[in-house]
């Protein structure tokens, strides 16, 4: 395994490699910084070293607060020509005085990633990128120190944010890329410069943003742009639009699935409510997590180990010890009703994952119940794909119940009366709040339900207040 250096970064790094100019003294820039704020109210004293960003958007103008980030601890801005005039007088002489300041920090972003000289694994994909993150980082962490993507950071923002946030001495560094239009990934991947690049899947996810399944799958893709020059792509073998595009474009990759052509390959699959056995090379590994499309994120993991030199026995403890990122299906108890807590977000290929979860941890389909919210950013196939919803969890799951929350609700209950449930077991509310009531009235002691719906229908608050 390789060994790393690398000082951490300074104030003074930040000067110098977003190319800004600031009358900061020699010793306020030996300094170590400690996270890059966009958030003025983020910044702390106890940090001793968090730097704010003054961002632009057409809403808001982050020079607004400065002042504000001073107050609360800054030790250094990164401010734009223009904007530093709006700093009051005492505090210019701790700006870092840049053309752009989101360049800047892309800029800074990739050349820290180059002189830290660390093994660099990227993430992009439909649904599943948070969780095959954090099951990677698990499984490096094991043997090597390990910096990931910080909470949510996977944006044009975040990921440089992210990247900042490294100590220096990381061996590796597992960076979340995500995107809801082309374009967006390709110069994350040029900053992040991966060594391997993991793409979980293509689906519908921000279709309407995207225009169609055939762009998100070139946006996925982009995230070859930046592969350092002995790196590989490591993609979903069942995916077909992945194995194709792959082959298509020339790409160096290995392929991870269920499927024969997977050279990293989950057989023996064995699922019930305690959790999922699969083997691969014919070593047993057990998660305590049902669902099965959890095996997914788990053998990028295990490949990714492998390469790495840890030792087999210690990648099966990892994988056992794993535990749903928060908001993804974790399975919690409330009044006897048993919640699979999977609020953070929806799309169709997530939520068809959720329903065979669902049927997974039910042998007995008696009280089997989806309290699923509206699917955003779907465009032209809104319609249609909340229709499929409906069915699917009949089809699928065979649920006995139904709770429909938010604007396409009826159209999910069209679906599920189609493919058999009766109207009389599908409930509808506008919203979580509404939906909260109806619950429960209608869910009893030993149903298992699953509450899935995107971020902004917020049904987390179902479980919060059942």
């Amino acid at each position: 395994m390789r060994s790393n250096n690398k000082t951490p970064l300074t104030v003074g790094d930040l000067i110098d490699w977003s190319a800004g100019k600031s009358d900061l003294s020699e010793s306020a820039r030996k300094r170590k910084v400690a996270t890059v704020w966009n958030d003025s109210r983020k910044v702390t004293p106890e940090s001793g070293g968090d730097v704010f960003i003054a961002l632009r958007s057409d809403t808001d103008d982050g020079h607004r607060y400065v002042e504000s980030a001073f107050k609360s601890g800054a030790i250094a801005a990164i401010v734009d020509k223009k904007g530093v005039n709006t700093v009051p007088e005492k505090y210019r002489k701790k700006c870092i005085i840049v053309a752009d300041t989101l360049k800047s920090i892309q800029k800074a972003a990739a050349r820290y990633r180059k002189e830290m000289g660390l093994l660099v694994v990227g993430i992009t994909g439909s649904n599943g990128k948070t969780t095959t993150r954090s099951f990677i980082s698990a499984v490096l962490r094991s043997a090597v120190k390990v910096g990931e993507t910080y909470t949510n950071w996977n944006n044009h923002i975040g990921v440089p944010q992210s990247i900042l946030k490294f100590d220096g001495d990381e061996w590796a560094g597992v960076l979340e890329m995500g995107a809801n239009h082309v374009g967006e990934i390709g110069p994350l991947t040029k900053i992040c410069k991966p060594d391997i690049a993991v793409v979980t899947n293509i689906g519908y996810a921000h279709v309407g943003l995207f225009g169609s399944l055939d762009k998100t799958t070139e946006a996925k893709f982009e995230i070859a742009d930046g592969l350092s020059r002995k790196g590989f792509m490591l993609l979903n073998g069942d995916d077909s639009r992945l194995v194709r595009g792959a082959q298509k474009r020339g790409l160096k990759s290995a392929f991870f699935g269920t499927s024969p052509k997977c050279g990293v390959r989950a057989r023996d699959i064995v699922v019930n409510e305690n959790g999922v056995k699969f083997t691969v090379d014919g070593r047993e590994y057990e998660m305590s997590m049902p669902g099965r499309h959890f095996i997914y994120c788990a053998l990028p993991a295990i490949h990714i180990g492998k390469r790495c030199g840890i030792a087999d026995e210690a990648i099966q403890e990892v994988i056992a010890s794993l535990k749903p990122v928060t908001l993804r299906g974790k399975l919690e108890v409330k009044k006897g009703v048993r919640f699979i807590v999977d609020c953070y977000n929806a799309n169709p290929s997530s939520m068809s994952n959720a329903a065979i979860y669902l049927a997974d941890v039910t042998p007995n389909a008696a009280g089997r119940t989806a309290v699923v919210g509206d699917m955003y950013e779907l465009g032209r196939y809104t319609d249609k794909l909340h229709l499929k919803l409906g069915e699917e969890l009949v089809k699928k799951a065979d649920v006995r119940k139904i709770v429909a929350v938010g604007r396409f609700s009826e159209l999910v209950k069209a679906g599920a009366v189609k493919a058999g449930l009766s109207a009389e077991k599908i409930f509808l509310a506008v919203d979580a709040a509404e939906a909260v009531g109806v619950c429960r009235s209608v869910l009893k002691s030993g149903d298992t339900v699953l509450l899935k719906g995107s971020r902004g229908v917020g049904l987390e608050r179902v479980f919060e207040s059942f």
